[in-house]
Formats: structure tokens, sequence, C-alpha cells
């Protein structure tokens, strides 16, 4: 049975590593010919590199067995602790805690322990996840690129700092172009269905 493995966890790093350069070349060859904002800041490149590398792994989220599975379901829980509890649980809840309670150190620490226990809640969710389903799919990789905006947005307005539309869009599109090149190496190394005595039938068998 001839049959092609998919793509493994190495390779999809590897090239996402690899490629980033050409992405680099291509992407700032547009800016420079499009009528935009150009960066302002090189260690964009940077962040770009981390998200591009990052998005070259992730459609594999929705696998339990794999790393990438592990690694997000971290940075979920800590990303909704830390968003809830800025934007609810510390101007609402907390307050009403420590009007009950005569310590505000106790207040704190109760306020943000239900923030991480939401966000280990949340994170588990990540387990209803069916493998090769959305995440393997062009709006997957649009939904990541939206998502790196949006926290981008969130962080620029809570904590301050400036950005210029050209440089947010370009980290989503960093993001989004790591996760196709995910589907594409999935094309490239994807199952070759063999044929079974019956030449009508198909096996589907992934090893």
């Amino acid at each position: 049975m001839a049959v092609r493995k998919m793509a493994d966890f190495k390779t999809h790093i590897y090239w996402g590593i690899a490629s980033y350069p050409i992405f680099t070349l291509l992407s700032l060859s547009a800016i420079e010919l499009l009528p935009v904002q150009q960066l302002q800041d090189s260690s964009l490149i940077g962040s770009g590199y981390l998200l591009y590398v990052l998005g070259s792994d992730l459609p594999d989220i929705d696998s339990k067995s794999a790393l990438i599975k592990r690694i997000i379901e971290i940075l979920i829980a800590s990303f909704v602790a830390s968003a809830l509890y800025i934007s609810i649980i510390s101007p609402r809840v907390q307050p009403f805690l420590l009007s009950r309670l005569p310590s505000l150190p106790v207040a704190v620490t109760l306020s943000f322990s239900l923030a991480i226990i939401s966000g280990l809640v949340v994170s588990k969710l990540t387990n209803l996840l069916s493998h090769r389903g959305f995440f393997h799919t062009v709006w997957g990789s649009l939904l990541y690129g939206l998502v790196i905006e949006s926290v981008v947005i969130f962080k620029l307005e809570s904590f301050g700092g400036s950005m210029n539309h050209t440089e947010t869009i370009f980290l989503g599109i960093a993001g989004s172009s790591g996760y196709c090149l995910h589907l594409l190496l999935d094309k490239i190394h994807g199952v070759k269905r063999t044929r079974r005595s019956d030449p009508g039938q198909e096996s589907n068998t992934i090893l």
C-alpha cells in the first residue's frame, strides 16, 4: 500500500523558519510599491517571525497528540486569564469581594484565581475540536490573522504605544501566511489514496 505520511511537527517548523526570509522580502517589497505607510519599527520583523513560525504548525491545534496543542492551551489559558482580569474581574468582581473582605491582598488573590480558573476552562475547549476540521482550512488562517490584529490593538489600547495600520496588518498577514504554509505542506505530503483489490474502492488510512 503506497501511502505518504503527513508532514510532521519538525517539517512544519523547519519550513516556517526557512521560508520566513522569503515572506519578509515579498512583504517589504509590496509595502514599498504600494501607497501605504512604511514600517517604522524594525523589531516588527522579529515579532512577525515568531507569529509566522507559530502559524506554521498552529493548524494542528485540533490534534490531541500535537505538541502545538499543549503550547497553545497554555497561551490561551494565560491570555484569557489576563484579559478577563483586566477587563471584567478587576473593575467589577474585585470591588464586590473587597466590600465583603477586610483585606485587599485576599480580594486580589481570589479575583485573579477566578481569572486563572476561567482561562483553564476556556483552554480545554480545544479538546472539542475535530482533527483536520475547520482549523485545516484557509478560514482558519484568516481567523488567526484577525486574532493577532485584535490582540495587538487591545494591547496598544490597554498599555499604550503606537503602531500604524501597515504594521498591524503586517503582523496579521505574517501569521496567516505561516498558517497557509502548513496547509500547503499538508497538501504536498498528503495521504495518497490506495486502491484496494476492488478498483472501485479506496483506502483513506493515515499513517
